[in-house]
């Protein structure tokens, strides 16, 4: 994914409009096997997409608050 004040990467919208399609085709009954294991493939990489932009956001605060708490104590 992306940093909080920046729209999502162009990828993350074709992962999921791909997924989205499967999906589709699953609720009709027309999805292959190769095209089950995409879906799953899709699924985990958007999953594992969204942790990492959890992470980085976390990460982002904590360097953010760890800059005030030394901005104060310098004064």
């Amino acid at each position: 994914m992306t940093e909080p004040d920046e729209l999502p990467r162009p990828r993350d919208y074709a992962l999921q409009e791909e997924l989205d399609a499967l999906r589709a085709q699953e609720r009709e009954g027309h999805l292959t096997p190769a095209e089950q294991r995409r879906a799953e493939q899709l699924e985990r990489r958007l999953r594992t997409d969204e942790h990492e932009a959890e992470v980085r956001d976390r990460e982002t605060r904590v360097r953010h608050e760890t800059r005030e708490q030394r901005a104060r104590h310098r004064r």
